[in-house]
């Protein structure tokens, strides 16, 4: 029977988290024959690779497990998608799941369609305190719509785009596209989202609540140490990303790349901008986002103006060489957004 579904889980140490989210993958007993599920062990040295060769016993048609030694995320994307047969291809992380009240549908739905890509809802599980917060696209983004990407006016997505957690992708598409990721590596789920896009041309929003992403610390998903101690490969992936954004034609999807770089510039700003940084770390970081500048306004000078015009606290560290952002963090960097923002510039 020819798969529907590869589903890619990367797998890193997960122990704990493992099993709850291939339960829920292989809940349905009728839809797991149209699943092809790659879990890829990164080298784990937890019984992360006991505990999937497990399930690959107990569902030997729907599971293959591959282990490898450790090479970061996009390493284990790239293993899964040069395996998947599926007819589309979607990465579930270890640590997260997917609605099991919903998923099932989704897959035999997944059957009858032939756009290149296709998006759903997620849920943010905010274990820490019981709260789920479900993630939905505009409301100008309407359902079972098929949508010509080459046309498509991105403005109504606002800040939002293609997020790994809501996208489904051909299979076909992906490999055409050459896809791969940086191998260890943070922040590879912008490249994932970005490279495919000039192979995409249409689309489809399915009311589906699909992803469980699972936030399981107050701080997970806005501890500042992650990025400062990280910020290298955010530089790295963004430079990358703006290299792709260069050589793209001048077309429609362009738009959509730009929306993501002018975002990552801004949390790339912010880092060194708007955070209170170990005093050991002050001269250092001063020296990075100052040739980093330097850099954006040399190779991307037009990116770089419409960047400034949208956060004009980063026009005025620039002119005074970012010696007030290191110098007083985030404090000072509040009051000049403030009067810049009062100014109109």
């Amino acid at each position: 029977m020819e798969k529907v579904l590869t589903i890619a889980v990367p797998t890193y140490n997960v122990e704990k988290y493992l099993t709850r989210c291939l339960d829920s993958i292989l809940y349905d007993e009728l839809s797991n024959e149209k699943l092809e599920v790659i879990i890829v062990n990164d080298g784990s040295t937890d019984n992360s690779l006991e505990i999937a060769r497990n399930f690959q016993k107990k569902y030997p048609n729907s599971i293959v497990v591959v282990n490898k030694e450790n090479g970061g995320h996009g390493s284990t994307i790239n293993v899964a998608l040069k395996l998947a047969t599926g007819k589309y291809f979607k990465v579930i992380d270890s640590d997260d799941w997917v609605n099991i009240d919903e998923f099932s549908n989704f897959v035999n739905l997944l059957e009858k369609i032939d756009t290149d890509l296709v998006l759903t809802n997620y849920s943010r599980e905010l274990v820490y305190n019981g709260e789920q917060i479900k993630f939905e696209y505009s409301k100008e983004l309407k359902y079972n719509k098929i949508y010509d990407l080459n046309k498509f006016d991105f403005k109504i997505l606002g800040l939002d785009y293609f997020f790994m957690a809501t996208s489904t992708i051909k299979t076909k598409v992906l490999k055409e596209s050459n896809l791969h990721l940086d191998e260890k590596t943070f922040y590879v789920d912008m490249e994932y989202d970005v490279y495919p896009i000039n192979y995409i041309n249409n689309f489809i929003y399915l009311d589906y609540d699909i992803y469980r992403y699972f936030i399981g610390r107050l701080d997970q998903s806005i501890n500042i140490n992650g990025y400062i101690n990280h910020r290298h490969d955010h530089e790295k992936v963004l430079k990358k990303l703006l290299q792709f954004y260069k050589e793209m034609d001048e077309n429609n999807k362009k738009n959509y790349v730009e929306n993501i770089i002018l975002q990552m510039l801004n949390s790339h700003y912010i880092i060194y901008c708007k955070t209170n940084v170990n005093k050991k770390l002050v001269k250092d970081m001063r020296r990075e986002i100052l040739k980093f500048d330097n850099y954006i306004k040399e190779k991307y000078n037009n990116l770089y103006n419409k960047f400034c015009n949208i956060n004009s606290y980063v026009l005025f560290h620039s002119k005074t060489k970012f010696y007030f952002a290191m110098k007083f963090n985030n404090l000072f960097t509040r009051v000049i957004t403030r009067f810049f923002t009062r100014m109109g510039s």
